[in-house]
């Protein structure tokens, strides 16, 4: 017997997250763009990699629990705020499916 998947769920974090970490971003960006600091640059680079690659295991793992429609919606917000998409998430795929009648 197969496990049902999960509803097709999907969890916004809280606006918090979107100013702090996404906000946080293109402030670093704009310094690091702005700087002639090759270090700024390449931490910007590798925050940004960093992001885009969270972004597709988010979507991955949301496609591997059964939330397909939702998974577009998941790997966007984890790009935009990392961890604290990624921590809901986990959250929402370790929930028990609900009973059907």
């Amino acid at each position: 017997m197969t496990p049902k998947p999960l509803p097709d769920a999907f969890v916004a974090v809280e606006p918090r997250w979107w100013v702090s970490n996404f906000g946080g971003m293109v402030v670093y960006g704009v310094v690091a763009l702005r700087s002639h600091s090759r270090l700024l640059r390449l931490g910007f680079a590798a925050a940004v990699a960093l992001h885009v690659g969270e972004a597709v295991y988010a979507y991955r793992s949301a496609r591997a629990a059964g939330l397909h429609d939702s998974a577009p919606r998941w790997a966007l917000q984890t790009l935009g705020v990392g961890f604290p998409s990624l921590a809901a998430l986990r959250a929402t795929i370790s929930e028990p499916a609900p009973a059907t009648a």
